[in-house]
C-alpha cells in the first residue's frame, strides 16, 4: 500500500473510534440530564455505532498488517492482547444494548425514561470500554 493509502486508514480509523466514544458518552450524559431520551436517537446511535465498529475492525487489521503485529511478550503485545480482551466485553455489551433498544422499538415506546438505569448503565460502560481500547492503542502504537 502507498503511504496515502495508510494514512486513509488510520484517519478512517480515528474519525470512527471518535464517533463511537463520543457518541457513546453523549448519550449517556442525555440519561444523566435529561427527562427521557428519544428511542429513535438511540436507533440512530446503534447503526451508526454498528457501522462504525465494522470500519474499526477493517481499519485496525489494516494498522496491524502497515505496522506488524506485535510479538506477545512486548509491551505492545501485552496491550494487544488486552484490547482484543476489552473489544470482546465491548461487542458482547454493546449486543445487550442494540437489543433493549431495539425492544423499546418494538414496543412503539417514543422514548425512554432517563431513570433506565440498564441503558444508561450500558452507555457508560461502552464509554468506558472505548475509553480503554483508546488508552491501550495509544500504548500499541507509542508504547509506554
Amino acid at each position: 500500500m502507498a503511504v496515502s493509502e495508510y494514512l486513509l486508514v488510520r484517519t478512517l480509523h480515528v474519525l470512527a473510534a471518535s464517533m463511537a466514544l463520543g457518541g457513546s458518552v453523549v448519550l449517556w450524559l442525555a440519561f444523566r440530564v435529561a427527562d427521557d431520551v428519544s428511542v429513535t436517537l438511540l436507533s440512530w446511535f446503534e447503526g451508526l455505532f454498528w457501522g462504525t465498529a465494522g470500519l474499526l475492525v477493517f481499519t485496525g487489521l489494516g494498522n496491524l498488517v502497515a505496522f506488524g503485529v506485535p510479538d506477545a511478550t512486548t509491551t505492545r503485545g501485552t496491550a494487544l492482547t488486552l484490547k482484543l480482551g476489552v473489544l470482546l466485553v465491548l461487542v458482547l455489551g454493546s449486543i445487550v444494548r442494540t437489543f433493549a433498544v431495539v425492544r423499546y422499538e418494538r414496543l412503539e415506546v417514543c422514548a425512554v425514561d432517563a431513570d433506565d438505569d440498564r441503558l444508561r448503565w450500558l452507555y457508560a460502560g461502552t464509554g468506558w470500554c472505548l475509553a480503554a481500547v483508546v488508552v491501550l492503542a495509544g500504548v500499541i502504537a507509542r508504547g509506554l
